[in-house]
């Protein structure tokens, strides 16, 4: 078995008389040739380097023109001037590059407050970017002058990767006053229901779980009686109730929704900001160098609602509805579908919901009550 050559060379040339006549001139050298091709109407095959000089003096007796490249079998990097330039640059480039900082992000709990740090530490500040890491603000004075900028913030987060740093401004936690309530109250029915249980602060409970109430009954007694005494000391609190509320729905039977086919990115390279870069002496061209924006691809579509679909598209909807329409901490246990009726246009119907909802309203204890 023939041993494969330590170097070889690419020979690429147009196909013509000459080119044949160049190919038969190393066939009767002796010269052998490997791995010959044809792509398009151009000629390529592999050389030993070790008989260069022949080569060319058969390529002058032929008086064809060559393309030659030196390679090395199973070796990705030639050996040649463009490899190593680009070499160089792939080391340096980023080298240079990750010396600046390129990027700053806020990350706030609203895009209003990250308008506004932005635009302080832009325009107050003075942070343009590129900037060099050694000449960048320091975390301690970016976070003292923010605090003492910005009262409402309790702390700043500063994190640094690459050449990118985030900024993470944190809110001071609010503290609200208690409210003194009055004591001169008790707490009433707002609603009928069957009470399920109590969140008392204080006051006398005038009734039991289990118990059916009535609106205006009284939950919560503001009086205690001790003996032939009464002592006003106010109710505060809440009592839970179950009670069905009863709602009818019509939507249309056809309806025409956006399907979303495909999302991403646009990138664009502009080329000339290599340029700008050159002649103003400055890397700050060179942010804007490559652009992109966000694209979303939707079709429309049309679907029928048949009765069937109810329950399965239509119930799960009116459950959210229902529940951003009741008062905090309510929660719907148990719902029933009446029933559905549908024409050619719309679909109708009702829905009975269980709601376990807080009913407990103050009302004023009156004198000689």
């Amino acid at each position: 078995m023939k041993k494969p050559y330590k170097k070889l060379i690419t020979i690429k040339m147009k196909q013509s008389t000459e080119a044949n006549t160049f190919i038969t001139l190393l066939k009767k050298n002796n010269i052998r040739i490997t791995q010959l091709r044809f792509p398009g109407k151009e000629i390529t095959f592999q050389l030993a380097h070790k008989d260069m000089s022949l080569i060319r003096k058969l390529r002058k007796q032929a008086k064809v023109r060559i393309e030659i490249r030196y390679s090395e079998p199973e070796i990705i990097l030639q050996k040649d001037l463009k490899t190593g330039i680009g070499l160089i640059l792939l080391l340096i480039v980023p080298l240079l590059l990750s010396r600046f900082i390129w990027q700053v992000d806020v990350e706030a709990q609203t895009v209003e407050i990250e308008d506004e740090v932005m635009d302080y530490l832009q325009k107050e500040v003075g942070i343009e970017f590129p900037v060099r890491k050694n000449a960048f603000i320091s975390d301690n004075e970016i976070r003292q002058t923010m605090m003492r900028q910005f009262r409402e913030f309790s702390w700043v987060h500063i994190m640094k990767n690459g050449s990118k740093v985030t900024i993470s401004p944190q809110l001071a936690p609010k503290i609200e006053p208690p409210q003194n309530s009055s004591t001169n109250q008790y707490l009433v029915a707002g609603n009928n229901g069957v009470v399920t249980h109590f969140q008392i602060e204080k006051g006398i409970r005038k009734v039991e779980p289990n118990t059916t109430v009535y609106r205006g009954d009284v939950l919560v007694s503001g009086i205690m009686e001790y003996g032939e005494k009464s002592i006003l000391i106010g109710a505060e609190g809440k009592v839970f109730v179950d009670y069905w509320l009863e709602t009818s729905f019509t939507i249309p039977k056809t309806i025409e929704m956006e399907v979303l086919d495909d999302y991403g990115w646009n990138y664009q390279i502009n080329w000339n900001q290599i340029g700008a870069s050159i002649e103003q002496k400055s890397f700050k061209p060179l942010k804007s160098i490559v652009t992109y924006e966000s694209y979303r691809m939707f079709h429309k579509k049309t679907e029928k609602i048949s009765e069937k679909d109810i329950e399965s598209v239509i119930l799960p909807l009116l459950h959210e509805k229902m529940i951003y329409s009741l008062p905090l901490e309510s929660a719907i246990k148990a719902e029933k579908l009446l029933h559905v009726s549908a024409d050619d246009d719309t679909v109708k119907g009702k829905v009975l919901y269980l709601v376990n909802e807080n009913i407990a309203k103050p009302h004023l204890i009156h004198q000689g009550e």
